[in-house]
């Protein structure tokens, strides 16, 4: 079972604390109620797929994900997807503010880097258009990933407000 005191994606330790060290700083308020919570994972293609297809090459990037408490499963933005070769599993209406509309499906490996969290292998996730920016610094704005319920039923997090911590147990 992994677990992480979330410390806030733009601080940054030198030297870096040694593996399965667990880092503790807290978010400015405004910070959380301005930008709400994100922070980097990777993801990457499907293990399944690379089992099944020897030739295909494994595609890995570093984004931030915003946890969207309103997204019943996780989603990709679609030119992110385009951007990494994954290949589409199918088709999922998903629920916009501007209707329904039918957009690909993925199936993808996600890790939580500099945490103990236990990642998700062979994932299926819808896609959406986030307006994710590859040529941007990923950041709090720039996003590629929201985290839906799918991920966070399966995690204990305490979101302590007057504090502005964050605490993810698996």
């Amino acid at each position: 079972m992994g677990s992480i005191a979330f410390h806030n994606p733009l601080f940054h330790i030198e030297p870096a604390p040694a593996a399965n060290t667990t880092v503790l700083t807290s978010f400015r308020p405004e910070f959380l109620l301005i930008n709400g919570l994100n922070f980097p994972i990777e993801i990457s293609t499907a293990s399944i797929l690379l089992s099944s297809s020897p030739e295909k090459k494994v595609e890995s990037v570093l984004v931030f994900a915003h946890f969207d408490t309103g997204a019943s499963s996780t989603s990709i933005d679609i030119n992110l997807a385009k951007e990494m070769n994954l290949d589409t599993m199918g088709v999922c209406n998903i629920m916009t503010a501007a209707g329904e509309i039918p957009m690909p499906v993925f199936t993808v490996n996600i890790g939580f880097p500099g945490t103990n969290l236990s990642p998700f292998i062979d994932l299926k996730i819808n896609s959406c258009k986030l307006g994710y920016n590859s040529a941007q610094k990923p950041s709090p704005k720039n996003f590629g990933i929201l985290l839906g319920r799918d991920i966070m039923s399966r995690w204990n997090i305490v979101w302590n407000g007057p504090s502005s911590t964050v605490f993810i147990n698996d």
